[in-house]
């Protein structure tokens, strides 16, 4: 197995730089077919999210879909599959980001009974609470 680091994501599904484009996508044709070659932690994802967003205007529906496909890829490996999958679910529903979504899940599996937060848009999404 192999780590991905969040720039060779970038490049693979923006192709915006035709050579770093290019060696990324051969490095990931390269493990295609090869179940759980190619580890994405929780960071990458979540910094993937944010470029796309923020730096490439990707629209919410956009970069669900590609969320999912790479959740259902199975060269890829997760940091925690089905946690990063109910969080795509939720981030498909609230207006929330996807890490503070992330965040607020890994909490309550690591026993937290509550999360609080001054963001009011992580609070309109499950697990989270407005500290007023």
């Amino acid at each position: 197995m192999i780590g991905i680091d969040t720039n060779i994501l970038v490049r693979y599904f923006t192709n915006d730089d035709l050579v770093e484009s290019k060696k990324a996508a051969e490095l990931i044709t390269s493990y295609s077919n090869i179940e759980a070659s190619m580890f994405i932690n929780n960071i990458v994802l979540c910094e993937l999210i944010w470029v796309l967003e923020r730096g490439y205007k990707y629209e919410k529906a956009q970069i669900v879909v590609l969320l999912k496909e790479l959740l259902l890829t199975i060269e890829f490996f997760f940091e925690n599959h089905e946690i990063l999958w109910l969080s795509c679910l939720d981030y498909e529903k609230y207006p929330a980001d996807f890490a503070d979504i992330l965040i607020g899940k890994l909490n309550n599996k690591s026993g937290c009974v509550k999360n609080f937060t001054f963001d009011k848009t992580a609070a309109s999404a499950l697990n989270f609470e407005l500290l007023e």
